[in-house]
């Protein structure tokens, strides 16, 4: 009722038409089906627990995993995903999927952090960028356990 009642005084008072103009989620557009979205982190409250996810990459199948997978082992991870990809692929299911995760888990107020060896496991130059990114969106920590240099 009160849409029909009061959307003439929106669009009339110029300060009010940017009220008019709700965001929409893309899975939330008509025609489309039902999907939950994620959950927002709830600002100021305290973690309920920490989970710390590994990830272990290396860049040719002749290269070992091994020494990687060992470094996370001692860091109590919960999970580690782990591929043999070149770090200049555009696209790293393993890695998404790892990000996909630690963001469902921080969404249920549960403080995460994906635990990589080094950063270049990440990728390199933007490729690098992405994934620190969007877990930096969705409030999750990230872990090297080298520093570049050493």
């Amino acid at each position: 009722m009160a849409v029909p009642c009061h959307t003439a005084r929106f669009r009339l008072v110029p300060q009010l038409v940017k009220v008019l103009s709700v965001p929409t989620p893309a899975a939330r557009k008509p025609g489309s089906s039902w999907t939950e979205l994620p959950r927002p982190v709830n600002a100021g409250a305290a973690p309920v627990g920490h989970v710390r996810l590994g990830y272990a990459q290396a860049s040719t199948a002749r290269q070992s995993l091994d020494a990687q997978l060992d470094s996370l082992a001692q860091t109590e991870a919960t999970g580690v995903f782990s591929v043999k990809i070149s770090t200049r692929a555009a696209r790293r299911p393993e890695l998404e999927a790892a990000v996909r995760l630690a963001g469902k888990i921080r969404s249920s107020d549960v403080a995460v952090a994906l635990v990589v060896h080094e950063h270049k496991r990440l990728g390199r130059g933007i490729g690098l960028a992405m994934p620190a990114e969007e877990l930096k969106t969705s409030d999750v920590g990230l872990e090297y356990l080298t520093v570049p240099g050493n």
